[in-house]
């Protein structure tokens, strides 16, 4: 076999092969595609696994330069929240409030004014201690809350102690936080209101409630004290005319 004739059937094998490939082409093609929008679809409609859901902080995270202004802004809001609580005096009414409620529950009260449960629009439902918490469960006007305090809680620092006022509502949302303070001296405890404002202060129709049933209560309460001190000084009257002889 010359050496011609060898080129001559390497060319025709090789131009063969040429034809068969593009004969295949496409179908090679159309194969891969194919198995790539399979791999697609399975892809896209298989749900994300357990344990790594969408969670839309995942989907906004904030940049250093947008947590500080968020923090600005939400700063700006709390001390606008505690001025609104300082303007209306509610830390103070609410306070007030707690101490009428404590005197009512003291087995020593002289409250004159208790009929049946009922106080000055409040109704005592349930009075405790846990772990170190005074609580209060009352109804005020229709509506459930509850007093929370944690003196007991905190230990002292030379003569002074911080301890918290909490008030609940119903669902358990604490309405407001009162930040106080107790000094002992000669004459017992002390108790005053922070005057930063309140650590944490839900505004709503609570506060006219509560602002007007202290209000009653303040009253009713100095005309308890004027009563009182007018009884005293009828004792002390009938004590002197009896000790000097003195007629009416």
């Amino acid at each position: 076999m010359t050496s011609e004739l060898l080129l001559v059937i390497v060319i025709v094998v090789f131009g063969i092969a040429i034809m068969l490939f593009r004969k295949n082409q496409q179908r090679i093609k159309l194969v891969i595609l194919n198995r790539f929008n399979a791999s697609f679809k399975t892809n896209r409609l298989k749900p994300p696994e357990q344990g790594q859901p969408f969670t839309e902080s995942e989907a906004r995270v904030l940049t250093a330069e947008q947590s500080e202004a968020e923090l600005e802004r939400l700063q700006k809001l709390i001390e606008d929240r505690k001025q609104m609580a300082r303007d209306a005096d509610i830390s103070h009414h609410v306070w007030g409030l707690y101490k009428s409620l404590l005197r009512y529950t003291s087995p020593h009260s002289l409250d004159r004014y208790i009929q049946d449960g009922a106080w000055y629009d409040v109704k005592i439902l349930h009075v405790s201690n846990k772990s170190g918490l005074n609580e209060i469960e009352f109804e005020l006007k229709g509506a459930r809350y509850k007093f929370v305090d944690d003196e007991e809680k905190q230990g002292w620092r030379v003569s002074m102690k911080l301890f918290s006022l909490f008030l609940y509502d119903d669902s358990g949302r604490c309405l407001i936080e009162i930040p106080m303070k107790t000094h002992v001296h000669s004459e017992g405890r002390q108790y005053s209101i922070s005057s930063d404002g309140p650590n944490a202060f839900l505004p709503g129709g609570w506060i006219n409630d509560f602002i007007n049933v202290k209000l009653k209560h303040q009253s009713l309460y100095n005309q308890e004290i004027r009563e009182q001190k007018h009884q005293e000084r009828l004792s002390e009257i009938k004590e002197l005319k009896k000790r000097y002889g003195i007629a009416d």
